[in-house]
């Protein structure tokens, strides 16, 4: 789920970023006395917020159960199993 949900944000920065080119946008925000940089600087912290979030590799712990032997050799018997967990 993180690594779509990054995926869109960078996409949204990208948009962010096409759109700060854009001279009907330009208008746009001039008529709101808001400067077009702050879009391209929003669509560039997306874009970097985005790759961060779908790359990074953090994975929930998870409980996996290990055998617990007893005996040596092909005389291994397993005799219980316990819980270790993953990272």
């Amino acid at each position: 789920m993180g690594k779509i949900l990054g995926y869109l944000i960078a996409v949204l920065g990208l948009v962010a970023i096409v759109l700060s080119f854009n001279s009907y946008i330009k208008e746009f925000f001039i008529g709101l006395n808001v400067k077009i940089a702050y879009l391209m600087i929003l669509g560039i912290i997306l874009v970097i917020f985005g790759i961060v979030l779908s790359l990074n590799k953090k994975q929930a712990k998870q409980d996996e159960e290990v055998p617990i032997f007893e005996g040596e050799g092909k005389k291994r018997r397993i005799v219980g199993y316990r819980k270790t967990r993953t990272h």
